[in-house]
């Protein structure tokens, strides 16, 4: 029996594969903010669901503490506001390190680009 929670991000909304991330990084349509790049790819028409793939890189954020909680940040985001961004396939890179009191600014930075994004494409 699984229970899928109210509060998660299905595995269907995400990019788990390299295949998948390289295909979303070569497309080049990129949107930045101060703390945040955000790469887009639109999938074809069928396929209305939106997904997502994170990037933090240890050379930018070494604990790995900080790196977990920025990625959990930016999932919530997506996943509040992925209506927003159906049929795209996104994926959001940290371009910078950032201060564990910055949550509030790399959630909205986030929900920012995702809004952006939407309106330009």
């Amino acid at each position: 029996m699984t229970t899928e929670h109210v509060y998660s991000l299905p595995k269907s909304c995400r990019l788990r594969k390299a295949d998948e991330f390289r295909a979303v990084l070569r497309h080049r349509t990129v949107f930045e903010s101060l703390s945040l790049r955000l790469h887009i790819k639109l999938k074809p028409i069928n396929d209305g669901y939106a997904r997502i793939g994170l990037i933090v890189a240890k050379k930018i954020e070494r604990k790995a503490v900080r790196r977990n909680r920025i990625k959990r940040l930016i999932r919530e985001a997506f996943r509040k506001h992925r209506q927003v961004v159906q049929g795209m396939d996104c994926v959001m890179q940290l371009r910078r390190s950032v201060e564990p009191s910055d949550s509030a600014r790399i959630y909205q930075e986030a929900v920012t680009l995702l809004h952006k994004a939407a309106r330009q494409l």
